[in-house]
């Protein structure tokens, strides 16, 4: 982060942007907005140079086949991208950018996918399909007095197996999640974070967005808080959609054979 702009990496956006991730960043740039804080967006594309420095990284959504395109992109920029984590730079990443930024994506056939390694987590596919509403109860940090309860839509058949020690994303209220035993959703490493919600998430969940931005500031030793009253309409369609979920989560279909 320079003096006055806070840098957004968004990483893969045509190969790993497949359900409205844009829609993430475009969350995080106005939220910041909000809070007088000026941001730029990088996207990186395989074979670029990675930018040496960045406050946080986006990853989207995507197919195994286009992870599997990727190759040796994934590992050459995987050390930089843990290193960012390691560093406190929040990395979110959704759907099967959250894959890919697990150690392996384990594939029904053929070789594994090496992922970023961001997340000591394994994806492995071949899980039952899981395509509903989704309704969380989130441990990561947000804003004092932030509601927990996070709504979105997940649509996978992948099965999490987390890390000895790895904290989940979430508490499971309503959907699939991990689908490793216990009723879990995603994973957290520092200031990162990674789930199969997608819908997209930020924009669905505000709160969400300000514990992003919050963390990301707060490793720069900037303050970070949005005024309400130049939230208050993108914070009432959130409320509104979240509405929606919550009045359709038990009508939705559960799995998919």
């Amino acid at each position: 982060m320079t003096a006055d702009r806070l840098t957004i990496l968004h990483v893969y956006p045509r190969q790993m942007g497949v359900s409205g991730d844009r829609g993430n960043v475009a969350a995080l740039v106005r939220r910041a907005a909000a809070a007088d804080i000026d941001t730029e967006v990088l996207e990186y594309a395989p074979g670029d140079a990675l930018p040496e420095t960045a406050d946080i990284v986006v990853i989207g959504n995507g197919p195994l086949s286009a992870m599997r395109s990727l190759g040796a992109d994934v590992t050459r920029i995987g050390s930089p991208l843990r290193e960012f984590a390691a560093a406190g730079v929040p990395v979110v990443a959704v759907g099967g950018g959250f894959d890919l930024a697990a150690n392996e994506v384990v594939p029904t056939d053929g070789a594994a996918v090496t992922g970023f390694g961001v997340f000591d987590a394994r994806a492995i596919r071949g899980a039952e399909r899981r395509v509903n509403y989704f309704v969380l109860d989130t441990a990561y940090p947000l804003l004092p007095g932030a509601p927990t309860r996070l709504a979105g839509f997940e649509d996978h058949a992948t099965k999490i197996e987390l890390g000895a020690g790895v904290r989940p994303f979430a508490d499971v209220v309503s959907g699939g999640g991990n689908q490793a035993g216990s009723p879990v959703e995603g994973a957290i490493a520092g200031n990162s974070f990674g789930t199969h919600t997608q819908g997209p998430i930020l924009p669905l969940n505000p709160q969400l967005t300000d514990g992003v931005l919050a963390a990301a500031t707060a490793r720069l030793g900037r303050a970070y808080a949005p005024d309400p009253e130049r939230t208050a309409t993108i914070d009432r369609y959130a409320r509104e959609a979240r509405a929606t979920v919550d009045r359709y989560v038990d009508k939705a279909f559960k799995r998919i054979a």
